[in-house]
């Protein structure tokens, strides 16, 4: 059920020339006038809460009205966040540093909070680090994150260059293992996850793994990166790899690598550690996580999100949707 008042309030500030415009894009693919493209995708705002960013990327206008309500779409997502996650206990997810340390156990490598240390305790820190990644915490989607290696820098300089660009929480760079640097060598590629948690059960609704496309190290979908959706009955990639903007890829551009079968090594590792982080701060009850897997450490946590995007895990058009899934999770 689309909460009313959401419903109300999403379409008062509506982009309506964003509608418009979807809707004449999607005649060039369906061939309808786009007045019936718009007329259907307005009649999925307020039976679905989906808006025409949805309707689009999801291809609904392809969908019965089975498939349509199966969908988790902007609205659908964000009841969710309001009804299972206590907003009080927001910065345990959103504050990197309060995550770090709040999830420490999940961590499994160094990291340092500049604005709680000294300039020497940086020194230290960096001694024996070939590489070093820092991340601003105001910034989100992988914006601003950047990789150094210490020995090619004055110390003085660099400390100097984060805390001037705010990059105060600095950790060692994670080396993923073989398995996983075969889809792409130049990010980690993370797993995210969905968790809901239920009483003291977390169950897993939905994932995907991430890559980076090409040579940039940072693998979020959103600046250009590739996922494909996990089975996560069978720990398997299910889909073919595929962009924002909807382009497929049968193998990785980089590396040839298939990817839909491709499997992800410690598959029962991996659930286990999202799971048991999932009862960590129980007042926040609908996670996703980033995982990654170490050559070192095995899988390991890079960051949770209170809010998970309803996006990525749904994108191919096979992927008819996660919502009946976390509907059960919940019940």
């Amino acid at each position: 059920m689309i909460n009313p008042k959401f419903l109300l309030k999403r379409m008062r500030g509506a982009n309506y020339q964003g509608f418009i415009d979807s809707a004449k894009r999607i005649s060039n693919i369906n061939h309808r006038p786009w007045p019936v493209n718009l007329a259907d995708c307005l009649m999925c705002t307020a039976r679905y809460g989906s808006g025409y960013v949805d309707y689009e990327t999801f291809e609904m206008y392809r969908m019965n009205s089975r498939d349509r309500a199966n969908v988790l779409t902007i609205s659908k997502n964000n009841d969710l966040v309001k009804r299972l996650n206590d907003q009080s206990y927001k910065d345990y997810f959103e504050d990197k540093a309060q995550f770090n340390h709040t999830f420490n156990d999940f961590i499994k490598r160094d990291w340092l909070f500049l604005k709680d240390h000294t300039y020497e305790d940086f020194v230290r820190f960096i001694s024996d680090k070939d590489q070093i990644i820092a991340k601003p915490l105001d910034l989100s989607c992988g914006q601003g994150i950047q990789i150094y290696r210490p020995a090619e820098h004055d110390p003085r300089k660099l400390y100097d260059e984060l805390m001037k660009n705010k990059a105060y929480l600095v950790e060692e760079v994670v080396i993923q293992s073989d398995e996983m640097a075969a889809l792409c060598p130049s990010s980690v590629n993370t797993i995210r996850l969905v968790t809901i948690l239920n009483g003291d059960k977390a169950s897993i609704v939905a994932g995907c793994v991430r890559m980076s496309k090409g040579d940039d190290f940072v693998d979020n979908f959103n600046h250009g990166g590739l996922a494909s959706i996990l089975d996560t009955n069978t720990g398997k990639l299910a889909t073919d790899g595929y962009d924002k903007w909807r382009h497929t890829y049968v193998t990785h551009p980089s590396t040839g690598t298939v990817i839909n079968g491709y499997p992800i090594p410690m598959w029962d590792e991996v659930q286990d550690l999202v799971r048991e982080a999932a009862k960590v701060v129980p007042q926040i009850r609908y996670v996703g996580w980033d995982v990654a897997i170490s050559r070192d450490h095995g899988p390991l946590l890079i960051e949770g999100n209170e809010f998970p995007g309803q996006d990525v895990t749904q994108y191919p058009k096979l992927h008819l949707g996660t919502y009946d899934v976390m509907l059960a999770a919940i019940s």
